[in-house]
């Protein structure tokens, strides 16, 4: 025997196939015998087939964006490639010059240029 939730399962997929059209014959007829018994299973098959029309209503619209949008997300898009550069510029550059003031300083015995 198949516990609870394994069934449940199996009748949401039924009742989803079956608003879906893609079930025939038996399978059919057998769905349609449980959702004339248990409105439960009716109310899913109409929740399905409201949905499987918005989703094909929506499917058939074309996406309009706003200039404005566009805009924001590529000038966004450059001040994060802008800070990111900076921000790797000014670490290496500071970087460069602490080791020339530490090696000012004679606390590093190595030369300038990095070699020992």
């Amino acid at each position: 025997m198949m516990p609870a939730n394994d069934r449940r399962w199996e009748i949401m997929e039924k009742v989803g196939s079956y608003a879906a059209g893609e079930l025939e014959g038996e399978d059919a007829r057998e769905v349609e015998k449980l959702m004339y018994e248990r409105p439960d299973c009716r109310r899913l098959a109409e929740s399905y087939t409201r949905m499987l029309v918005m989703l094909d209503t929506l499917g058939n619209e074309p996406v309009q964006v706003p200039s404005a949008a566009i805009g924001y997300s590529v000038r966004k898009a450059y001040i994060s490639a802008f800070m990111r550069n900076t921000e790797t510029f000014l670490s290496a550059l500071g970087r460069s010059y602490l080791d020339a003031f530490i090696y000012y300083l004679g606390l590093r015995q190595e030369s300038y240029e990095g070699r020992t």
